[in-house]
């Protein structure tokens, strides 16, 4: 199925946003990002019980000194340190008795465990420090919003230490808890509880609140192709998928064509790694389209979106992800989940080690 159009999203929004130059253009934004908006159910919220406390991430080492632990869309549980805790003074052992025997001597009093050095609660505040960002992007496989599954997730990871943007693509088959369901393939999340259970799902797979989310869909995706007057790419070989047919040489794509050139798979020497490939040729000049457009055209594509997009991004924070983050669209990375095909039940699972998530986990935190 089609795999990539999620990032679509991000870089409208972020193109429109970086279009504001007047007063006009920042009410037209505004407007639109209000026609755009949704908050997810346990936005500003402590997490649910076991979303974030699988026991798979327990003994981990904890986060450097210098890394401040980020809630992302959630508030701290009472339990936790915020970022104005004090540290309670280091607790002494007591002294040992003179001329007696180590085996009659008072045993230590345990050292009090260092508060944990939370990152702001406010996401303005917290895209200004060192703190890692997280954004979830939901692409689902229907022309419309809210209905059928969730064929695209992936986790971008802004890192404004090292200054790279990572990508990380979860398959859709993977096998996981869905949190309050059943153990089942990931992107069931959606069709059961929308994007909020989506989101939820993903958060407990990795051990890692989310900051945002992004979801358009699949129709959207098409749109956009449309709207920048399509993508240049440069076919390797010789194939055939949905109608469509492409041979090698360079050729400019309409929306409906890409879809078709992203999504094969089967005929593919390399598999997934080859349509990772194409897809992210794909990518990279649908880029290169929307950075050559004006502010006007950026808003105007964005405004013909707004039945496809969905994000609890408000117009002032994408604007500030912008100019904080603006290595965003020249140093990335990508990284994937690795596991193994199994039918279980008589269903296919991507299915994942929890060494595997706990790798992941780690890369991400």
């Amino acid at each position: 199925m089609r795999r990539w159009w999620w990032l679509v999203a991000l870089l409208l929004l972020l193109g429109a946003a970086g279009g504001l130059l007047t007063y006009q253009r920042y009410r037209e934004v505004q407007v639109l990002g209000q026609q755009v908006y949704k908050e997810l159910e346990g936005d500003g919220l402590p997490p649910l019980p076991g979303v974030l406390e699988d026991p798979v991430f327990r003994d981990l080492p904890p986060s450097p000194p210098d890394q401040p632990v980020s809630m992302g869309r959630y508030k701290p549980t009472p339990s936790l340190s915020t970022p104005d805790s004090k540290a309670p003074p280091p607790s002494k052992t007591a002294p040992a008795v003179p001329n007696t025997p180590p085996a009659a001597q008072t045993p230590p009093v345990p050292t009090a465990p260092a508060p944990i050095k939370l990152a702001p609660i406010s996401f303005l505040e917290r895209v200004r420090t060192n703190t890692k960002i997280h954004v979830l992007l939901i692409g689902n496989d229907e022309s419309e919003l809210d209905k059928g599954r969730a064929d695209v997730l992936v986790v971008l990871t802004f890192d404004p230490k090292t200054r790279v943007l990572s990508f990380l693509s979860l398959p859709r088959d993977t096998r996981a808890q869905i949190p309050e369901h059943e153990v089942e393939k990931i992107n069931a999340a959606y069709a059961i509880g929308g994007p909020t259970l989506q989101t939820i799902a993903v958060e407990q797979f990795l051990g890692i609140p989310m900051d945002k989310f992004v979801e358009i869909s699949m129709g959207g995706f098409q749109k956009a192709i449309d709207l920048v007057g399509g993508v240049s790419v440069n076919p390797p070989f010789a194939f055939e998928l949905d109608g469509q047919s492409f041979e090698p040489g360079k050729v400019k794509l309409n929306g409906e064509q890409a879809l078709a050139y992203s999504r094969m798979r089967k005929e593919d020497p390399r598999g997934d790694l080859g349509r990772n490939t194409r897809q992210q040729e794909v990518l990279r000049s649908l880029m290169g389209s929307l950075a050559s457009l004006s502010p006007e055209e950026l808003n105007r594509v964005l405004g013909q979106l707004q039945d496809h997009l969905r994000t609890n991004f408000s117009p002032s924070e994408v604007v500030e992800l912008r100019q904080r983050h603006d290595y965003l669209l020249s140093h990335q990375r990508t990284l994937s989940v690795q596991g193994v095909n199994r039918k279980i039940e008589g269903l296919w699972y991507y299915v994942v080690s929890p060494q595997e998530r706990r790798r992941l986990h780690l890369l991400l935190r």
